[in-house]
């Protein structure tokens, strides 16, 4: 290295052996090294190249930080740079930061080392802190626990818990009866409105004039007409009533039945009509519905077989020799017969003569006659 020396004093630089003033102009023909000098104030020889820390710089901008990149060689980073004030990077990583972090923004939750203070979080509405931790604000209807956020259950209402779920238990209530009092019109009801989507409330009144009502069938007719089942509902005839004052029955036509039971008496104003039927055949079976036979013998013989008498207890029967020929004095037969018991104590009855007649009856065992006519 060469270096030109001024015309003159040249302040602080002497040799290393003693102290000298070069003045006028030195021309030095051969290389001088640095540590011939002397550095008055550092009180030490000049340093030289190779005694230098820092012999080169990569690139640089204002206000570039420097960083060591090799042995005497440095970076001045363009994507690092401090101002006075404010430090400047793309990416940093440091094992701890030391100061207020007001500026730090999208920070992981999961990164912080310590709990973060609820003061220094903001939070919305129903969240406040209390000294420094984040907690439940207690409004109507909910209640802060120890350990939880629960909700306020009155002491008699449907809402409860159950199966850790919250239920609606309407045994959770009083009764409606209780001191005393029962349903009224003005009661209400809840009822979920599948048609809006929504929980809606009715009155009882309500309820049953715009549903049960529409619903149920309404008796049909006038007073005590007795009520029949119809199409749609009920209906009623003013032909059939019952008068509940004097426990009359009052029917305006007939009456079919297989079998009619009377307990007490019974009293006919009127006629009473039964059955009567004209038979010519040989062998002929009573059936259900008789009551009087009229036997045709012109022709031949006729048989009449009496049901058992322990299937028509108290059933009475009427069999008469009826010839319609009124000139033959000599018919054939009418036999009345019957296979279990016996007819007044004898297996059978002949009747002989024209218009013969045999009323009986059973009972329970044997048939009996009750009536008779003709031999």
């Amino acid at each position: 290295m060469a270096y030109n020396v001024l015309k003159g004093i040249v302040e602080g630089s002497v040799d290393q052996h003693a102290d000298q003033e070069i003045s006028g102009i030195k021309v030095f023909k051969n290389t001088i090294s640095a540590s011939v000098f002397y550095d008055t104030d550092a009180e030490s020889p000049c340093a030289t190249i190779k005694d230098l820390a820092i012999k080169e710089i990569v690139g640089g901008s204002k206000n570039s930080v420097l960083s060591l990149a090799e042995e005497g060689k440095v970076n001045a980073n363009y994507n690092l740079t401090f101002d006075g004030e404010t430090l400047k990077t793309t990416n940093i990583t440091a094992d701890a930061f030391v100061g207020s972090g007001a500026g730090l923004t999208e920070i992981p939750t999961n990164k912080f080392k310590e709990k973060i203070s609820a003061d220094s979080i903001e939070h919305s509405h129903g969240i406040h802190s209390v000294r420094g931790t984040l907690q439940v604000k207690a409004h109507a209807g909910l209640s802060i626990e120890d350990n939880a956020v629960g909700v306020s259950l009155a002491k008699n209402g449907a809402l409860c818990v159950k199966d850790n779920h919250l239920v609606v238990d309407p045994t959770k209530t009083e009764t409606i009866t209780a001191a005393g009092q029962n349903l009224s019109d003005n009661d209400l009801l809840l009822v979920s409105d599948t048609s809006r989507s929504s929980v809606a409330h009715t009155t009882l009144n309500n309820f049953y004039e715009g549903y049960i009502k529409n619903k149920v069938s309404h008796a049909a007719g006038t007073t005590n007409e007795v009520q029949l089942k119809g199409k749609s509902g009920f209906n009623s005839s003013s032909k059939l009533s019952y008068n509940t004052d004097k426990d009359i029955l009052n029917i305006d036509g007939k009456i079919a039945a297989a079998t009619l039971h009377i307990e007490g008496d019974l009293r006919c104003d009127g006629a009473v009509i039964n059955s009567i039927k004209t038979i010519s055949t040989r062998m002929y079976e009573v059936q259900s519905e008789d009551y009087t036979l009229l036997c045709d013998t012109v022709d031949s013989p006729v048989t009449v077989m009496l049901p058992p008498a322990c299937n028509h207890p108290g059933r009475m029967l009427n069999i008469k020799k009826a010839c319609t020929n009124k000139y033959k004095l000599n018919s054939y037969p009418v036999v009345l017969k019957v296979q279990e018991g016996t007819i007044d104590l004898t297996e059978q009855i002949v009747l002989k003569t024209n218009y013969a007649l045999r009323a009986v009856q059973s009972d329970g065992n044997s048939w009996w006659i009750i009536g008779a006519k003709g031999t």
